[in-house]
């Protein structure tokens, strides 16, 4: 028997993936049958993903920008099934029994009052300030008003730490955790957890949009995603984007009234932010097999017992250096991921429930983890792949406990350059609009 639920939501498929009867049946639910390609102001666009195709059609006509969601032909017809749903009635929502503090509740007030006037909102607040605790309000308007939500992020891990939080805190709600290494098939939930790229697959399916690091790769200067986050949306419904460094494109839409915004700068257990120390290395991370500078800081690790994080700017530096660390210090138990890694999931859950103490990392994990007592290292800090947003975002990852507010951050550099300096102004800065 067909389980209706995996294709209901306004999700799109390829009609001729699916057979006749189900075509059906999804029509007479309130479907749309339609072709793959729409003309809009004289272009071509593909009607999934609304990239533009060439003028001219060819022998074989497909859209290139979303093949990974399974091929389209310009040929193909697809279905768009009906996103009216009425959700059940619940006797009670949040089940939540935290404490906001006075900026967080300012925030939710400007959140809610965005939700109640259909107007998109940029909630722009520095790492650790607790985003999260701040939109449980407005999804909890949001499900008594019978309403649907897709939280939404670049990054799986981001999905992954989020998922649990939300089924705590909604333990009535119907959730589902959509990425592209689930398991989890797709069915029809009130509130969705998903990669932005799952986006591409929707149209007008979602009331309320919770868009978390808007400014991170891959959806920070891709069209393609943006305009999924635009179609999957229903046209009378609202946007937020979560952000401690928002990209410019939407702080000029702030600029011109067409979204609103609420600013935090302080985090949510009112300590500042930790200010890296900085630290000049006259010879490269390796020489001496590790340099004596950093054996200094890995000695007081273990003599310590600290957790560490160790950020590098690219995958075969972090390798060379995991086995100088393997070799120098046989004892110290530690893991490296990357974006390349099929167990990094596994790997950043073994860091976070302490069965390893060290985690080597490439910029995958800048954002959207939370771990508790952590010094935090950035190796060849200078390294173009560091910019001064992920340097900033690196830095938030220390701190983030409330006992355990002071974590140190270390910047290694050759030379002091541009992205450092404003990393480090910036985040002062931040710590400055605290104390005022």
């Amino acid at each position: 028997m067909t389980n209706l639920d995996e294709y209901l939501g306004g999700r799109i498929f390829n009609a001729k993936e699916l057979d006749l009867n189900l075509q059906q049946e999804l029509i007479n639910l309130g479907a749309l049958k339609t072709k793959s390609i729409c003309q809009v102001k004289g272009e071509r666009l593909c009607r999934r993903c609304l990239m533009k195709l060439s003028l001219k059609p060819k022998k074989y006509d497909y859209c290139r920008y979303c093949i990974n969601l399974g091929k389209i032909n310009t040929s193909d017809d697809l279905l768009i099934t009906s996103s009216d749903t009425i959700f059940p009635a619940q006797e009670v929502y949040l089940n939540w029994n935290g404490k906001l503090t006075a900026n967080q509740q300012r925030g939710v007030h400007e959140l809610l009052n965005a939700f109640e006037h259909h107007q998109d909102h940029l909630v722009w607040a520095v790492t650790g300030a607790g985003k999260t605790e701040m939109i449980f309000p407005l999804i909890e308007r949001a499900l008594i008003n019978r309403q649907r939500i897709a939280i939404c992020s670049p990054r799986v891990d981001v999905c992954i730490e989020l998922f649990p939080r939300l089924q705590k805190v909604f333990p009535t709600t119907t959730i589902g955790l959509f990425h592209g290494k689930s398991l989890e098939r797709y069915h029809l939930t009130q509130i969705s957890v998903m990669t932005v790229h799952q986006l591409v697959r929707f149209e007008k399916a979602f009331d309320v949009l919770i868009i978390d690091e808007v400014d991170s790769y891959p959806l920070a200067g891709n069209q393609m995603l943006h305009q999924a986050i635009k179609k999957s949306r229903k046209e009378i419904g609202m946007t937020v984007y979560l952000s401690a460094t928002p990209p410019k494109e939407i702080l000029k839409k702030v600029e011109l009234g067409q979204i609103t915004l609420s600013k935090l700068y302080q985090r949510f257990h009112g300590h500042p932010l930790p200010e890296p120390h900085c630290h000049l290395l006259f010879k490269e991370i390796d020489f001496l097999g590790i340099n004596p500078r950093l054996r200094l800081r890995f000695e007081q690790v273990m003599n310590n017992q600290l957790r560490l994080m160790i950020f590098f700017p690219s995958i075969p530096v972090m390798e060379r250096f995991a086995k100088k660390l393997k070799q120098y210090y046989p004892n110290l138990s530690f893991v490296s991921v990357s974006s390349l890694d099929k167990r990094r999931l596994e790997k950043v859950q073994q860091f976070r429930e302490k069965q390893v103490q060290v985690i080597l990392t490439t910029t995958i994990l800048e954002r959207g983890v939370t771990f508790k007592r952590v010094m935090v290292l950035v190796l060849n800090a200078d390294a173009k792949e560091f910019s001064k947003t992920s340097l900033i975002q690196i830095a938030g990852r220390a701190g983030r406990d409330k006992k355990y507010f002071d974590d140190e951050v270390h910047f290694y550099y050759h030379y002091y350059n541009q992205q450092i300096y404003q990393a480090c102004k910036e985040i002062k800065y931040l710590n400055r609009q605290v104390k005022k």
